[in-house]
């Protein structure tokens, strides 16, 4: 207590003792004022991102494509935000009609017990359905027939397809609600497949295959991993040109659906920006770096 009385009393001047007051109070009362301040900045920024997010959920296989686009879309526009989940093609409907989100995506076409009249439904690109055997498997051609018996379970050993090659095939595929399976399993005309392994991403079934030996599975055409090869279907490739000529069998969309909207709805200039961006050039060339076929074809 004497010293700091006497450091009061030690000071020269009126100023100097209302300094170290001013102080002492700063001191104390400092956290409560930042803290009340942080509190305001928030709230705007994120009203501001709230309003100028755009967000969709649904395909898996969707992702990467989905993902180059936005970023760069992001680039050209940063007063937005673009947010992507990954639920499966079938979950893109409910979600989109409830409102949940402004987008659906989609690597199937939708049910008719999906549909409704204020959708729309809007194919941005098309891509193909690819077999993939384990590198040490030789086989590289199978037909449509060969594939429906392997998955039907009517084939159930390489030796009944080839000489070269023997063992149980382990038969690997994506999750029900996947736009994948069901555009492979339409491909082929199956309606009960028989499946050993249900994964549920496209490079999950690659790291499996590649890993197992006397598997075979599909995946994107997009994809690809190391210690698989991607097979002929009918002597035919998967590839740009016969994806886009449609001599390719296992070809499947990759759609946006949307519920439909004013173009000059304020509260929906993000959507409609995001919208114009997919009809661009630059949208295009992405796309088509991405080894798949540029569409923008809008329905509804």
């Amino acid at each position: 207590m004497k010293y700091k009385m006497g450091m009061w009393f030690s000071l020269d001047s009126t100023f100097e003792k209302f300094l170290l007051v001013s102080l002492i109070v700063l001191g104390t009362f400092t956290p409560f004022l930042f803290g009340s301040i942080s509190v305001v900045r928030p709230f705007s920024t994120i009203d501001a991102k709230e309003k100028n997010k755009i967000s969709s959920t649904g395909s898996t296989s969707m992702s990467h494509i989905v993902s180059i686009l936005s970023d760069d879309f992001m680039s050209m526009h940063p007063e937005y935000i673009y947010e992507k989940s990954e639920t499966g093609s079938g979950s893109a409907p409910l979600s989109v009609v409830s409102g949940q989100y402004d987008l659906g995506d989609m690597s199937r076409y939708m049910k008719d017990c999906e549909k409704s009249e204020n959708l729309v439904t809007n194919c941005i690109a098309l891509d193909g359905v690819v077999v993939i055997l384990n590198d040490k498997n030789p086989i590289d051609n199978l037909s449509i027939q060969n594939l429906k018996d392997i998955f039907s379970g009517k084939i159930t050993d390489w030796s009944e397809i080839s000489d070269q090659f023997s063992g149980k095939i382990v038969t690997i595929g994506r999750e029900e609600a996947s736009g994948t399976r069901e555009g492979f399993e339409q491909g082929i005309s199956i309606e009960n497949p028989n499946y050993d392994i249900i994964l549920s991403e496209s490079g999950d079934i690659a790291v499996k295959v590649s890993n197992e030996e006397r598997s075979i599975g599909y995946i994107s055409m997009a994809s690809s991993s190391n210690g698989i090869h991607k097979i002929k279907i009918d002597n035919i490739e998967c590839n740009f040109e016969n994806i886009k000529s449609g001599l390719y069998p296992l070809i499947r969309p990759f759609l946006q659906i949307y519920i439909k909207y004013d173009e000059n709805d304020p509260e929906k200039k993000s959507l409609n920006e995001w919208n114009k961006y997919l009809r661009s050039n630059r949208a295009k060339k992405l796309i088509e770096e991405e080894k798949l076929i540029y569409v923008q074809e809008s329905e509804g």
